[in-house]
């Protein structure tokens, strides 16, 4: 019968490496998404047509990520050499520049030539 003292041992052991094992695959994750996401932002501004959009709508979606609003906003898009489309965006934005984007405002915006309409692949280019 093993004594108590190893099996104490034992399962604080077993919990220090759940922990860390849970730790290591959030920040993983974390860093996996985020490079995910810049590589795409990186060849939306290598290969992206620009062009502008006019705010029509906006709503919040009660998420907050880092204290930053998520919103969900409807653009009007207008890029040279495509007819005018509007596209529904959700996106984070940061709190310094929530001004610009409000109803009625324009706003510069980068679009995949492949897939314009795309909202995935439709950037705001915020000053």
């Amino acid at each position: 019968m093993p004594d108590v003292s190893s099996l104490i041992t034992g399962s604080i052991v077993l919990t220090l490496v759940i922990i860390v094992a849970s730790f290591a695959l959030t920040f993983g994750l974390i860093f996996y998404f985020n490079r995910s996401n810049r590589k795409k932002a990186e060849a939306l501004m290598a290969t992206g047509r620009q062009g502008t959009a006019t705010v029509l709508g906006l709503q919040d979606t009660g998420m907050r990520i880092n204290d930053n609003p998520r919103i969900s906003v409807l653009l009007e898009v207008n890029i040279p050499g495509y007819p005018v489309y509007q596209v529904q965006k959700s996106m984070v934005i940061p709190m310094i520049k929530i001004s610009q984007v409000q109803v009625g405002s324009t706003v510069g915006v980068m679009a995949d030539p492949t897939q314009p309409a795309n909202p995935d692949k439709l950037g705001l280019l915020l000053a």
